[in-house]
């Protein structure tokens, strides 16, 4: 008897994530892994609760502020992006999907495109700019029979 290809849903944001693939017997969806970084949920007001540094300029007697050139909030969302992308890496070089449709937010989605190595690439599917992370798994066929409707 032929395998059954293995397709997995990844549903992304920033901060969750979710693998999920057809159950192999009756309707639905079941969950494969889940990933969640707690630091990636921290509000950026938390992260930079100190006061920005000052500098003296050497013209003239003023003191002024440096700005931050940086959100550190995004880069810990970046970072959370990376590591879920490693992660599929990982999973493809075993073997343990043969497909991937990948639902994320659009700078999620942008970082997993960057970060994926070629063997887990070349088995996407397809790609949507949609943040399903707190969609029920009961409430998923809905969303992912959208891109079997003709013009979806």
């Amino acid at each position: 008897m032929a395998k059954r290809p293995v397709t997995w849903f990844v549903l992304t944001d920033g901060s969750r994530a979710r693998f999920v693939t057809r159950r192999a017997e009756g309707p639905g969806y079941d969950i494969v892994e889940e990933h969640e970084s707690a630091e990636a949920r921290v509000p950026t007001r938390e992260i930079m609760s100190d006061r920005p540094g000052r500098v003296q300029e050497s013209t003239y007697s003023g003191r002024h502020a440096v700005d931050v050139r940086h959100d550190a909030h995004r880069e810990r969302k970046a970072s959370f992006a990376r590591e879920v992308a490693n992660r599929l890496n990982k999973a493809a070089a075993e073997g343990a999907f043969d497909a991937l449709v990948l639902y994320a937010a659009p700078r999620t989605l942008a970082i997993l495109r960057a970060t994926l190595e070629q063997g887990a690439r070349e088995r996407i599917k397809a790609e949507v700019a949609k943040d399903l992370t707190k969609v029920p798994l009961a409430d998923l066929p809905r969303h992912f029979d959208e891109l079997t409707k003709p013009g979806g």
